[in-house]
């Protein structure tokens, strides 16, 4: 089984692949096609006590540090060449607006650490905040308050749900049936959302042009 496999490892090798992962997340935006909360609750499944997560959790979030530094720097020396590149155009410009809206938020820090708790918006936080000149003092402190209580979380709740999985084998089929709905139902979910927001978008687009017409 591969979480038996997973709990066999080294929690020193989950924790240098972790840190890897996260590291390239924020600066190479490896973040919007693995993202970082799957890669946090993968290896927290491979780990069993606190010393262990202690660990991963010392690794991660160095890599978050390495990753938000990248990043911003990236953002600094490049600006808006990223955003407006071929890789940019592909994660869609609505992605980099929200990304926007954090780090330009009123609320200031609170909210830079609360985007690591958003799926590829927080790959796309440190590249905004450095083009956008933010001091880097200021967005690295909250960088890595965020990335503490991210790493942390995911852990835990990775490790929890490795330990019940491997304790209960038997329950796996209607688990995985389960989540399959689950899963299933939120993609639904998902693509009508987007389709209205696409809607509402084109409406904003369209509206304006036909006004300026007549």
């Amino acid at each position: 089984m591969l979480l038996d496999t997973l709990g066999q490892l080294d929690p020193h090798l989950v924790g240098a692949v972790l840190l890897a992962l996260l590291a390239l997340d924020g600066s190479l935006l490896i973040g919007v096609v693995v993202p970082g909360d799957a890669a946090i609750v993968v290896a927290g499944s491979a780990l069993t006590g606190p010393a262990e997560i202690a660990v991963a959790a010392v690794a991660g979030v160095i890599g978050c540090f390495l990753g938000a530094t990248g990043g911003w720097l990236i953002g600094r020396r490049y600006g808006a060449r990223v955003r407006h590149s071929r890789a940019g155009r592909w994660i869609g410009e609505r992605r980099w607006a929200r990304a926007e809206r954090i780090a330009t938020s009123e609320s200031g820090g609170p909210a830079l650490a609360a985007a690591y708790f958003l799926p590829v918006v927080n790959a796309l936080t440190p590249i905004l905040a450095g083009s956008l000149g933010m001091p880097y003092g200021r967005f690295i402190r909250w960088a890595v308050t965020g990335s503490v209580a991210w790493v942390t979380t995911y852990l835990v709740l990775g490790s929890l749900a490795g330990g019940f999985v491997r304790d209960n084998q038997h329950l796996m089929v209607p688990i995985a049936a389960c989540a399959a709905i689950l899963v299933a139902g939120l993609v639904v979910i998902v693509r009508r959302t987007r389709s209205r927001e696409a809607a509402v978008e084109a409406a904003e687009i369209t509206g304006p042009a036909e006004t300026a017409d007549r």
